[in-house]
């Protein structure tokens, strides 16, 4: 009994110790995507990118990060260690930050062809590392405590992103030479990435037990769509990307270009989101540990369509800010249902694969909705308000419907669930049945449930 009680706390302190590493991990990878994520692809346009590039800088690096993402489980099985397979490709993606802050050296006439390679493989070293991540992170936290877990892991980690994108913003603002401030933000997030790595390899490399009978390939997984719940799960998220992202990538190149929106106001429309997201992230893990993933899922994915309609409506800073951060709210139950989703959905053993083959199948589809988004942006004709780029938000928008109508009933949920109507789990998400009346419904407190942080 004496030993069976210290075996089980060795594993509280070492479970403990792994997540302390993971939340020093992750503020440093939040600080480096704070300084790059919403800054690619505006540093793309200053160096002379077209439409047809920006498609291409949002689309290639998921292509050849999706492909990847096939073998990582057998990465993981060949190195036989999650944490080495993580930091090592941590390190590399940190490296290629740091070749970028050399971009002066680059002929002007080839910086938008070699900046696209160098996010590439990026990319690609980023998705190496993303499902054995996941896998670990899975493993390491309490299994009933995913939703409480991630949604103060995400809440934490944004604002860290979001002050970091925000510094960043008012850097460029402030900075009289762009190019250069574009240039000593990719090298402060290299240096940052490359910390973030040191704290993974502190993690505890739980082993997995691998068994050769529960091995498949990528086809025998997409081959079994008309019986199994995950792939179908797999299929609607991987479609529902492909419309948003016919669309995604033009937004900042809407705002910089068509609205000549200075860096300050983008920053704060592009922040707007993260805020709305981060502040409703509590509830979100609430709602979710009550009623399910998949119900949030459903629910948030009715409202999905809405978002770049809204854009064709204003050129308004302010609202297209109000709008900004609707869409952060309702995309972060999104994103956050998804992952907990795949957790509950998929058993220790093949979970690194399942993660995997979902990210590829996910990666590829938002390749080909920026691949085919760019071709769109410079053909559509300008019969909204005498913009392409409008009219390419309007076919993203009808795309997401036709998902939706196709796809979202294909699914269901995994575990047990307190149940809701649909109807009025959407009049909550949108407010439309007040808060106060609903105070004790929503922050309800019993003995062994989470409190919203």
């Amino acid at each position: 009994m004496t030993a069976q009680i210290v075996e089980q706390e060795n594993t509280r302190m070492s479970r403990e110790s792994s997540l302390r590493a993971s939340i020093l991990d992750g503020i440093f990878a939040s600080i480096m995507m704070g300084f790059t994520v919403n800054y690619t692809t505006p540093f793309a346009v200053l160096i002379g990118a077209n439409n047809f590039f920006i498609g291409l800088l949002n689309s290639i690096p998921q292509l050849f990060g999706s492909f990847v993402q096939l073998k990582s489980a057998d990465i993981v099985k060949k190195i036989k260690s999650r944490v080495k397979s993580i930091s090592w490709s941590v390190f590399l993606q940190a490296s290629t930050y740091l070749v970028i802050s050399l971009f002066f050296l680059i002929s002007k006439k080839s910086q938008v062809e070699i900046f696209i390679l160098l996010i590439t493989i990026n990319t690609v070293f980023g998705c190496v590392a993303t499902p054995a991540w996941a896998s670990l992170m899975s493993d390491t936290v309490e299994k009933n405590k995913y939703g409480e877990y991630f949604s103060w892991r995400g809440k934490v980690l944004g604002f860290v992103s979001l002050a970091s994108s925000f510094v960043a913003g008012f850097f460029l603002f402030v900075f009289p030479n762009k190019f250069l401030g574009f240039i000593i933000l990719f090298f402060l997030a290299g240096i940052c990435r490359f910390i973030s790595g040191i704290y993974l390899s502190k993690m505890d490399d739980i082993p997995v037990e691998t068994l050769p009978n529960r091995d498949f390939s990528y086809f025998q997984f997409i081959r079994r769509f008309s019986e199994s719940n995950f792939v179908k799960f797999t299929l609607f998220v991987s479609l529902m990307n492909f419309a948003t992202f016919l669309a995604a990538p033009f937004f900042a190149v809407y705002m910089l270009d068509t609205l000549k929106f200075k860096y300050s106001t983008y920053t704060i429309i592009t922040s707007a989101g993260a805020i709305a997201g981060l502040i409703s992230l509590p509830f979100w893990g609430k709602f979710a540990d009550r009623y399910g993933n998949v119900k949030i899922i459903k629910a948030s994915a009715k409202l999905i369509p809405l978002m770049p309609i809204f854009w064709l409506f204003t050129k308004n800073p302010f609202i297209l800010t109000v709008v900004n951060a609707f869409a952060g709210y309702i995309w972060t139950g999104f994103n956050l249902c998804i992952v907990n989703f795949i957790f509950d959905a998929t058993s220790s053993d093949v979970r690194t694969r399942c993660v995997g083959y979902f990210n590829f199948t996910n990666g590829f589809f938002i390749f080909l909705g920026s691949l085919i988004g760019g071709w769109l942006a410079m053909h559509l004709p300008e019969f909204i308000f005498n913009s392409s780029l409008l009219t390419l938000f309007l076919v993203s928008g009808l795309a997401r419907v036709l998902v939706n109508i196709f796809l979202l009933n294909s699914f269901n949920e995994v575990r047990e669930a307190e149940k809701i109507e649909d109807r009025e789990l959407l009049y909550i998400i949108t407010g439309l049945i007040p808060v106060l009346s609903l105070g004790e419904e929503v922050f309800y407190r019993k003995k062994g449930q989470f409190d919203i942080l």
